[in-house]
């Protein structure tokens, strides 16, 4: 999984559960169900616009699928505003696939480069710091009396 907000956790999770958590009649489990944003908003125990914004970075990251009522994917958050019918949600079938777990491993492996160089980037800073400290206490630079 890539790194994922606490909202986006939620509404995943809560997609999961809605989804793959209620089996049909021949044994197999619901792929799609739709679910009000009144029911987002209660399952996840945030507002709307952050759970508008997970919606869109799961949607934009490959990780769940939104239809509408048509079964047109709706990839982009004006789409959805748009469409005044009921909204599925359903998990990528890619999120099994090889392809998608490299792209996955790829996306943490740059998350943690990023993070190490930020990491770098404050080490530098507390050196050059240090130095400049240093050097003030030397004397190499006086103090005019006034």
């Amino acid at each position: 999984m890539p790194r994922l907000r606490d909202t986006e956790w939620r509404l995943l999770t809560v997609i999961v559960r809605q989804t793959f958590g209620w089996g049909q009649e021949d044994g197999s489990r619901k792929e799609t169900d739709w679910l009000s944003q009144f029911q987002l908003k209660r399952r996840t125990g945030r507002s709307s616009a952050p759970v508008s914004r997970a919606i869109d970075v799961l949607v934009r990251s490959g990780l769940i699928i939104v239809r509408d009522s048509f079964g047109r994917d709706l990839t982009s958050a004006a789409m959805r505003r748009r469409s005044h019918s009921r909204l599925s949600f359903a998990i990528s079938p890619l999120l099994g696939s090889v392809v998608f777990q490299e792209r996955l491993a790829h996306l943490r492996f740059k998350n943690l480069k990023r993070k190490n160089d930020k990491r770098k980037l404050y080490k530098r800073k507390q050196q050059q710091r240090s130095r400049s400290k240093a050097s003030a206490d030397d004397g190499s630079f006086k103090r005019s009396s006034v």
